[in-house]
């Protein structure tokens, strides 16, 4: 069941790194590396406590995201996760040419796990998130490398 909605309710957010981050880079001309590592404690205090949509809510999207449809997840999220994740690691990551990276993050409990896919490009020392995926099966993300 939770392979079947998250294949049926994966989400690709095309986006940019949330506007505050980027705003506080620009104010105090911190690397992309900071801002990365600010945005990514922030993700993961949402994707812990189960608020997935939250967490896309975070990112400048090119387009409005549909807050029915992020409000949905959530709900979805606290049906099938019964207990917030306690831990979460950077499972995989690969650095391309050109200011590409790829990763993959895995959140888990006791019982369960979820993973997040990230493909980022850092264009004029300033970092942006292109693909944002999440999926209950560690495979179906891996096999984006």
């Amino acid at each position: 069941m939770i392979k079947t909605l998250f294949k049926v309710s994966s989400l690709v957010v095309f986006a940019v790194l949330a506007p505050m981050a980027a705003t506080a880079q620009e104010e105090t001309k911190i690397g992309p590396r900071e801002t990365y590592n600010e945005a990514r404690e922030e993700m993961d205090a949402l994707i812990k406590q189960r608020r997935l949509g939250d967490a896309i809510r975070m990112f400048e999207s090119l387009g409005q995201p549909d807050n029915k449809e992020l409000a949905a997840l959530d709900t979805k999220m606290r049906v099938l996760y019964k207990t917030d994740f306690t831990d979460v690691a950077l499972i995989r990551s690969e650095i391309h040419k050109n200011g590409f990276r790829q990763e993959i993050i895995g959140y888990w409990n006791d019982e369960q796990y979820l993973y997040v896919y990230l493909l980022m490009h850092t264009v004029n020392n300033r970092p942006r998130l292109l693909n944002f995926r999440f999926d209950a099966d560690f495979h179906a993300l891996n096999m984006l490398f």
